[in-house]
């Protein structure tokens, strides 16, 4: 039996925890009266996150999960040159088909889509049947319904039409399964041929498929000339359910691309046993980023997760996203952590750091 004695004892230390500021630094919870309260008062003095009630340490909540890749690795092809030296498999090069990212008719910041085959996959031509433009589509319905109609602002070509490039990996669908990151490996092939262009998120189609997975965040840490940035994409698993059904995990996961759902909206679901102590979905149901996803794939309903919301101090806002059309004057890109790596708590956006890391991507 516990005396009464070590009841009130227990009861003292819970309630002096319960009480104290919770803070984290370097990726540990940790009491701010003895560990932080000068970094706490430098913080202060940066008026991007003066006011918050807590300090977050953006660099806890990235991913560890990268595909390294170097502008060094043999075969490296920058995007600007891809026109002259990437080499095409005589087998898969059909009429119509393109391996390359094409003249771009606009500026603005845009989501190109590409459709992935293992070394042995037996080509189903997804690009060249219509069936990944009706998947595209399907996506943009989806959201002009949902949202106060925005949709994906995809690449085009001049014709008129969407921009889909074509890539046959290295590796068989035998030796794919047995990744443990089969969508950054797919992100780091793409940027390896050539799509890391600073302006544009990639919507990856793998043809077959990869284990129980339906979608996944694709995450591929790069190293050039101007330091290290990672670059992150949509990844869809067309083997697992009926392809045409294939827009639900596109427009998921380029949700997660663009750096929702942020740990910070109210609903974000807690997960104890992971890193972050979060998981970056949302509790609500019949939710496009809802933990089980829902038969409506509503985007927010409420207003009050990650579209148009009005949460202080959780800034970034899927209305706001520079890959949606029309987009905001006051848009915003992926939130960047220090290291350049998607962050998912990101209180304050910060716009030019965000710019800073995707120039890593120029040169």
């Amino acid at each position: 039996m516990i005396s009464l004695q070590k009841i009130v004892i227990l009861f003292f230390l819970y309630t002096s925890l319960a009480h104290s500021a919770v803070v984290f630094k370097n990726g540990k919870r940790v009491d701010e009266p003895n560990d932080l309260k000068e970094e706490k008062a430098k913080q202060k003095k940066d008026t991007n996150i003066s006011g918050n009630p807590e300090i977050v340490d953006e660099e806890r909540f990235t991913s560890g999960g990268q595909w390294e890749i170097s502008s060094n690795d043999k075969g490296f092809i920058k995007y600007q040159e891809q026109q002259s030296k990437i080499i095409i498999n005589s087998e898969d090069d059909l009429d119509g088909r393109s391996f390359i990212d094409q003249e771009d008719i606009t500026d603005d910041y845009q989501i190109h889509p590409i459709y992935i085959l293992a070394s042995d996959s037996k080509d189903k031509k997804y690009d060249l049947n219509g069936t990944l433009v009706k998947i595209l589509e399907r996506s943009n319905q989806q959201l002009l319904k949902y949202t106060d109609e925005q949709k994906f602002r995809y690449d085009y070509t001049k014709e008129g039409s969407i921009d889909l490039s074509f890539i046959r990996v290295n590796k068989t669908k035998k030796e794919i399964n047995r990744l443990e990151n089969a969508a950054g490996y797919f992100t780091g092939m793409a940027a390896l041929n050539g799509f890391h262009h600073p302006k544009k998120i990639y919507a990856i189609f793998y043809q077959d498929s990869y284990g129980r997975e339906w979608g996944q965040l694709g995450d591929a840490l790069f190293s050039g000339p101007k330091g290290e940035v990672e670059i992150a994409s949509g990844v869809t698993y067309l083997g697992k359910e009926l392809v045409n059904e294939g827009w639900i995990p596109n427009t998921h996961e380029l949700f997660h691309a663009f750096g929702f759902v942020q740990l910070c909206a109210p609903n974000a679901i807690i997960e104890k046993n992971s890193p972050w102590g979060k998981n970056d979905h949302t509790t609500t149901s019949n939710e496009m980023m809802g933990e089980g996803g829902g038969d409506l794939y509503g985007i927010d309903t409420g207003r009050n997760q990650y579209y148009d919301h009005s949460n202080s101090n959780c800034e970034m806002d899927l209305k706001k996203s520079a890959y949606l059309e029309p987009s905001e004057p006051d848009f915003q890109l992926q939130p960047r952590s220090e290291s350049c790596k998607l962050t998912r708590w990101q209180p304050k956006y910060r716009h030019e750091r965000s710019l800073d890391c995707l120039d890593k991507l120029n040169f």
